[in-house]
């Protein structure tokens, strides 16, 4: 029977079986390209996909723009998520003043923009002022290192500083003036009351509170809110802060409405709303504006029922196989880092432009492509090599596209198998960048090509310190390698614990993490169950690290037989003829390539002994009637 056809019964057969279990569809992302990004469709946070698209969002707006450049996968970018949906949802009501936006950089279709934005660092939050224009250089106006709790301050003062603030736009200025009379002589004059909100004089910039209720309540038509530090002829009763005050044009009547209570923004909202229905007065609408949608053009080529069958019958495999690493995986860890980490930078030169040099030449040695992918590599590692001063990401990008189309088939799979999760954003690129050293450094051990102790993990440094999406994950890498003295490693072997040291340590700072998945807790590697010769003692079955008594040669001795070339697994490749081929491969087509085939060989032989058999009883039967009775005398006379 075929072969081919016997595969696909089977895996017809494993689909059938999944679907009688009923087991529920899942997400299978076929690239990091394909993430949903941190962001929901009912988040007051508009996420944006292209280049187009941020155009048109951003530049020649009748109102400013707050971005948020991030990575899917970068840790602290999940942590900082939750904080920009929240300043979604409390500025909802200043959408036609300022909107809120986010970009994923992890996803292909962003690359362009992020690098042309010079987004070195996640998250990136950049502020763009109302009818901002393009042109060189114009990447708006950078919040440094980003602060969840003061992301409102931060965003009311771009509002209130901005020199391009449209005179539609509430003012945030603290109000001065001599007398009640005063406050309406620039006001409308359909005006019938001006709010005051005194706030402390201490730390100007930190006391918004007044400028968030004005920017809640700016669609008022009768009434006007204004913020002060203090005014003469506003007497409050007590020192607390902040203060309100309603001061009619009518008769100039001044009316407290703030206690001795310390109010908050909720608070003096709430107080300007009941004061406009008491003065019959209509109350401003507040409900959230819908935000424009972005959908992604499904891939129709498969079915999605298909795919996602296709996956589950996957993930049901992996669980069954331990101590495996999958070609997938590895692919995917370089596909993301050639196509899309390296290539965000407008300028790679000097410490970088090493770091990409290094990063190559252990590529180029030791990943387990096939022929085409090997010439893709060496390829791009000698293209990079000839480049003294720099080479743009945008160059470095097309190279490599076309080198890719030139080489095909290059990559063997387009998707996350041991790595997948089923939350977008979890595990995946950052698990298959450890898998991808993990196995650089055993591949040098096995390949024997260089004796340099560091030249994986010297690459290793430079790329994570230089390309890696995750700023923050890179920081605590760098300051990890500073204090584990990563450069002090003094053999392959020794490189082979030195990262299996420094993953673990990064498993238990991160357990329990809004980073980590919880269909793969955070544990110290390799657990007891694995290899339970590789611990010693009572506390052997302990996962928090310190107290694992390890016994490093029989974990060197572990991870070099995961790790190894030999250890990795093609589940999940769908074209094996971008890889080697495997032994039983290299026997079939011996075995075909040869005059006889098997069968022949094997009646050959049959023939040969049968042969042998007739020969001998040939000889035998020639024997027996060659020989002959000996004559006497007596026979002969007894004839006679």
């Amino acid at each position: 029977m075929n072969v081919n056809f016997v595969i696909i019964l089977g895996l017809l057969g494993l689909l059938n079986a999944v679907q009688g279990r009923g087991i529920p569809f899942l997400k299978q992302s076929q690239s990091p390209a394909e993430y949903n990004g941190l962001y929901m469709k009912t988040d007051d946070v508009q996420e944006l996909i292209g280049k187009e698209q941020f155009r048109t969002a951003v530049f020649h707006q009748n109102r400013a723009s707050f971005v948020e450049f991030y990575n899917s996968f970068c840790g602290f970018c999940r942590r900082f998520a939750p904080h920009w949906i929240q300043l979604g949802e409390e500025t909802r009501s200043w959408r036609d003043i300022v909107d809120i936006l986010a970009i994923d950089c992890s996803s292909d279709e962003n690359s362009e923009v992020c690098r042309d934005f010079e987004v070195m660092s996640y998250p990136t939050v950049r502020y763009f002022p109302a009818n901002y224009e393009e042109g060189p250089n114009q990447i708006g106006k950078s919040v440094y290192r980003p602060d969840s709790e003061t992301l409102k301050e931060t965003l009311i003062n771009f509002l209130h500083t901005d020199e391009h603030k449209l005179p539609s736009w509430p003012d945030l200025d603290d109000v001065t003036a001599d007398s009640a009379a005063e406050l309406f002589t620039t006001a409308p004059q359909n005006i019938k009351i001006v709010y005051v909100v005194l706030e402390n004089v201490q730390e100007p910039n930190k006391n918004t509170t007044g400028a968030q209720v004005i920017l809640d309540l700016h669609k008022m038509k009768e009434a006007l809110v204004r913020r002060a530090s203090s005014l003469d002829f506003l007497h409050p009763k007590s020192d607390t802060r902040p203060a309100l005050f309603a001061i009619h044009r009518d008769d100039l009547s001044i009316e407290e409405l703030s206690g001795d209570k310390e109010a908050t923004r909720e608070d003096l909202r709430n107080m300007i709303m009941a004061n406009l229905v008491k003065n019959n007065i209509a109350v401003p609408q507040t409900s959230p504006i819908p935000l424009p949608v972005s959908e992604k053009t499904p891939d129709s080529s498969i079915p999605d029922w298909m795919k996602h069958k296709q996956d589950q019958a996957i993930q049901d495999k992996v669980a069954q196989m331990k101590g495996v690493v999958f070609q997938a995986d590895l692919e995917q860890a370089l596909r993301f880092s050639i196509f899309h980490e390296i290539p965000r930078y407008g300028d790679i030169r000097d410490d970088r432009l090493l770091a990409l040099k290094r990063f190559l030449s252990v590529l180029s040695r030791y990943f387990p492509f096939g022929e085409n992918g090997r010439k893709f590599l060496k390829e791009l590692e000698t293209f990079v090599g000839q480049k003294e001063d720099s080479v743009s990401g945008e160059e470095f990008e097309k190279y490599a596209k076309n080198l890719e189309e030139a080489n095909r088939p290059v990559f063997s799979s387009t998707k996350f198998v041991g790595c997948y999760s089923e939350v977008d954003g979890l595990r995946r690129y950052p698990c298959s960048l450890w898998l991808l050293f993990h196995h650089l450094t055993v591949a040098a051990v096995e390949q024997n090509v260089s004796t340099d102790p560091l030249e994986v993990l010297h690459a290793m440094h430079g790329y994570i310190k230089h390309f890696f999406g995750c700023t923050d994950c890179s920081n605590h890498f760098q300051e990890m390698a500073r204090k584990k003295r990563l450069f002090s490693v003094a053999s392959q072997d020794n490189a082979i614990l030195w990262l299996w040291s420094a993953h673990n340590e990064v498993n238990r700072r991160l357990a329990g993490d809004a980073t980590e998945d919880p269909a793969h807790p955070k544990v110290q590697f390799p657990s007891a169950a694995e290899c339970p010769q590789c611990r010693r003692g009572d506390n052997a079955s302990h996962n928090d690290g310190s107290e694992i008594p390890w016994d490093r040669t029989e974990v060197l001795f572990f991870l070099r037989r995961i790790h190894s070339v030999q250890n990795i697994s093609r589940l999940g490749v769908d074209d094996e003829s971008a890889l080697p081929a495997t032994l039983d491969v290299l026997r079939a087509k011996r075995y075909v390539s040869n005059v006889f085939s098997d069968i022949d060989m094997r009646m050959g032989l049959l023939l040969y002994g049968f042969c042998i058999c007739m020969l001998l009883a040939a000889v035998r039967l020639f024997l027996k009637r060659g020989y002959r009775k000996k004559m006497y005398i007596h026979d002969l006379l007894g004839k006679v």
